[in-house]
């Protein structure tokens, strides 16, 4: 790999041994992908979840970080402010949380921004078309590709955090022009545009993502008004029923004016179609005509203030079941914006909880034992929650209204 004299001199230890550990990994892992030089990253968005050691070891030295850097969520349902009061386990949390003050002093060090959220470019984190940026999450990876038209790899928690604290990545992959293109078609037909919920959204990700695994994807028929919470639904579960980096979405997607040039101008290689009856049975996929509810989740990816707002007025004068749960999480920078309309004061008078935490319940589902059917509105948190609780928990799927009132009736009656 080619190296400027300012990417030698941190290799060799001038800069730090942190540093040096990192660059050294940066550049095995670029060579085993065929980078020839790195590039300058403007900006990380890092996993909050690295074991004290190992974030000391790669900081070791370091003044500060080489980009502009966010903090994800609390894993684990872990939110120091929130585990009370959400009913999470003292034993289960506090260990979590004296670890984390430890490594808030590191974060402080570094310059990090204490988001904690999946959200970042929501709360100041905002590259631009072009940029190359190392964000955690697969979710948001999509984001940063699909709708900023910034650059981004599926980078692993490890190299993320290297590359925020050097500001050098590889220059590989999805870095790459020539390799951001799409292979697979979305023909989207048969549908009311205009009557999609965020739901119906989720499930056309959900549906494409398990078909088009890993390959870069194109969606043809969506409109350009759709909202960025559609948006933010239709991407997420792309990369959880699959592991689609980048999905460009014709007249949207900055490098997506039109379809061929979201092709590169060839035919794709696999097409698939999406309708009324592909959305239906994928939501049936996490469907149940009644039952008792114990839990309803929002906030995966983290609630956006207009989510808020409709969650708000669902809930005005209104009470969370006697034996049921609400939680919701969000960016506390959103959370503050929600004091201040407002509409987090309605919302914890009802009795819902408001965390920092991301609420597919990463990595080992600590919901409380006696929590056996939740209701949620996102396919990433109903995929996640089945899969890590092993089936001891139930998730339905519902549009946002439908699952508010289920948390205040303590039932699932079906789409309102």
């Amino acid at each position: 790999m080619i190296l400027t004299k300012d990417e030698e001199s941190m290799a060799e230890g001038k800069s730090g041994p942190g540093i040096e550990r990192c660059m050294k990994l940066l550049i095995k892992y670029g060579e085993a992908l065929g980078g020839e030089r790195l590039v300058n990253v403007t900006s990380a968005h890092v996993f909050n979840g690295y074991p004290l050691d190992l974030l000391t070891e790669l900081a070791e030295g370091a003044d500060g970080s080489g980009a502009f850097t966010t903090l994800h969520p609390f894993m684990s349902l872990s939110d120091p402010s929130a585990c009370e009061a959400m009913g999470i386990s003292e034993k289960h949390y506090s260990p979590k949380n004296e670890e984390h003050e430890q490594k808030r002093q590191v974060y402080k060090r570094l310059g990090f921004f204490e988001t904690y959220t999946c959200t970042p470019h929501l709360v100041g984190n905002l590259p631009k078309k072009g940029d190359f940026v190392s964000w955690f999450g697969s979710g948001v990876q999509l984001v940063a590709n699909s709708i900023i038209g910034a650059k981004q790899n599926r980078d692993g928690a490890v190299v993320n955090m290297a590359i925020a604290l050097t500001g050098k990545a590889p220059l590989q992959g999805l870095y790459l022009d020539e390799n951001r293109y799409a292979e697979v078609l979305v023909e989207v037909g048969d549908v009311d545009l205009a009557q999609l919920s965020t739901t119906d959204y989720g499930a056309i990700g959900y549906y494409v993502g398990g078909r088009a695994q890993d390959k870069n994807t194109v969606i043809d028929g969506l409109s350009r008004s759709m909202t960025l919470d559609q948006i933010k639904y239709l991407l997420t579960p792309m990369s959880t029923s699959g592991a689609v980096s980048i999905c460009h979405i014709v007249g949207v997607t900055p490098e997506a004016p039109e379809l061929k040039a979201a092709l590169g101008n060839k035919a794709p290689k696999e097409k698939i179609h999406v309708g009324k009856r592909e959305i239906s049975s994928t939501i049936e996929t996490f469907s149940h005509a009644k039952s008792e509810v114990d839990l309803v989740l929002f906030g995966c990816p983290h609630c956006s203030i207009q989510e808020l707002k409709e969650i708000a007025i669902g809930l005005q004068n209104k009470k969370v079941g006697m034996n049921q749960r609400l939680w919701i999480g969000t960016a506390h920078q959103t959370y503050d914006l929600a004091q201040t309309m407002g509409y987090s004061q309605i919302i914890e008078k009802a009795g819902g909880t408001v965390a920092r935490t991301c609420m597919a319940t990463l990595p080992d589902c600590p919901i409380p034992e006696d929590v056996k059917v939740i209701v949620t509105n996102s396919f990433k948190t109903a995929h996640y929650v089945s899969a890590i609780s092993r089936g001891r928990i139930e998730p339905i799927i519902g549009h946002l209204e439908a699952c508010v009132q289920a948390a205040v009736t303590g039932r699932w009656e079906g789409e309102c």
